[in-house]
């Protein structure tokens, strides 16, 4: 097996997917967090002075967050079970990108009162159809995940962005529409792996 070093800042952000992602395979890595301050230090050495970065037995760097992800998924089984399960993944990945796009202007807003106005926005012009999009997909697939009859990463990537800090903080409602999306997300943060995962990471804004 692998050994797998991840650099990202202490933050969720754009590693998280690949922490979930390592986590829930049950495979072990070191979860390399920087503060701010130390990133000038390593900038660098990045392949394209960004982070994050997945460094493969000490010696080969990976870079970009999806290229990353998808990596370690297909690396773990996560990825689909054939080469169409795998596009269809790959579908729904870019779907979260954009979701993640569209909460940009919620998380530049200082102000909590214009946040959370900017935020029910963006819910109701962005996250809702998006979601009653995914609840029509899953009741038609029957499985109760997104595709084929199993876990991949795209179920992961949908937890991941439906439990960050801020949609807790400022979309606790969101879900209540969309009942089997509402329990895919619940089923994801129930695997013993990623519970684990959950309970011992470090506590962060973001």
């Amino acid at each position: 097996m692998s050994n797998y070093k991840l650099i990202y800042f202490n933050v969720r952000g754009r590693a998280e997917l690949s922490r979930l992602i390592l986590s829930c395979a049950n495979v072990p890595f070191e979860d390399y967090r920087i503060e701010h301050s130390d990133w000038p230090a390593i900038k660098q050495d990045m392949p394209f002075k960004q982070i994050p970065v997945l460094q493969v037995d000490g010696v080969n760097l990976l870079a970009q967050s999806n290229t990353i992800a998808r990596y370690l998924a297909r690396q773990h089984q996560l990825a689909g079970q054939n080469e169409w399960e795998q596009s269809q993944a790959d579908m729904f990945i870019d779907c979260v990108y954009d979701l993640h796009a569209g909460m940009r202007p919620v998380a530049r807003e200082k102000d909590p009162e214009k946040q959370q106005e900017i935020f029910d926005k963006v819910n109701e012009e962005m996250i809702q159809p998006h979601a009653k999009k995914i609840e029509e997909i899953l009741i038609k697939n029957g499985s109760g995940f997104l595709v084929g009859n199993a876990l991949t990463w795209a179920d992961i990537a949908y937890y991941a962005y439906f439990t960050t800090p801020m949609m807790d903080r400022l979309g606790g409602q969101v879900l209540e529409s969309h009942p089997h999306l509402k329990k895919l997300i619940q089923h994801v943060g129930d695997i013993p792996t990623i519970k684990k995962y959950i309970e011992t990471r470090p506590v962060t804004s973001r």
